[in-house]
């Protein structure tokens, strides 16, 4: 891969919606059924990520949903052919808190209401402040708020990179699927161990 986009005076970490109602054993992705152990599994990996990437200087968004009556229009409640009647990540709910991971002091934090974070305002004022052209996406789910976010931010004239196995979906098929199109149209893959090394070497880090 271009390991330009791994710059650390050029690349931003976005971490997308890891949180406890679409992470955790006890959220609301998993009581509805869904399999969240994928996204249970790559926790560690990110938090590896994350703390490399304060190492290295390079500027962290975590991302997170948040959904409230005065956030919810009917054609999102209907996205899907019929009512949602248990909106996840209620605004101030237990379910929207971060899943395993904390924002440190010097982090961004940035919240939406749709799939794609550049529909937040918050999230296009620190892109804008922190003037970087590369994104590193991460986080859940990776075909649905990853994917839509990395598409978006490639139309916005952004580098979009995703790091594979710090992002998860609800079954390996869909995350497979999201791989795939992301490589053939969209932007570039990666894994942690080749992000965390390529930090390593820019910094002087673990040599």
């Amino acid at each position: 891969m271009g390991m330009d986009r791994l710059e650390n005076h050029n690349s931003v970490l976005v971490v997308i919606d890891v949180q406890n109602d679409f992470c955790s054993p006890d959220g609301l992705m998993a009581k509805a059924g869904k399999d969240v152990s994928r996204a249970v599994g790559m926790i560690p990996r990110l938090q590896a990520v994350i703390a490399g990437a304060h190492a290295a200087g390079i500027p962290a968004v975590f991302v997170r949903t948040t959904h409230s009556d005065g956030t919810t229009s009917e054609p999102w409640r209907y996205r899907s052919g019929k009512k949602e009647t248990a909106p996840n990540c209620v605004t101030g709910s237990w379910g929207a808190e971060f899943f395993s991971i904390s924002p440190g002091t010097d982090d961004y934090v940035a919240t939406k209401h749709r799939y794609s974070a550049l529909t937040s305002p918050e999230f296009q004022e620190v892109l804008a402040r922190l003037e970087r052209s590369s994104l590193l996406f991460c986080g859940v789910a990776t075909n649905i708020c990853v994917e839509t976010t990395l598409r978006d931010a490639v139309c916005a004239d952004y580098f979009a990179t995703l790091i594979e196995d710090c992002s998860a979906a609800y079954s390996e098929r869909l995350h497979i699927a999201a791989l795939e199109n992301i490589r053939e149209s969209f932007g570039l893959i990666t894994n942690a161990e080749t992000v965390l090394e390529r930090w390593h070497t820019l910094t002087g880090l673990g040599a």
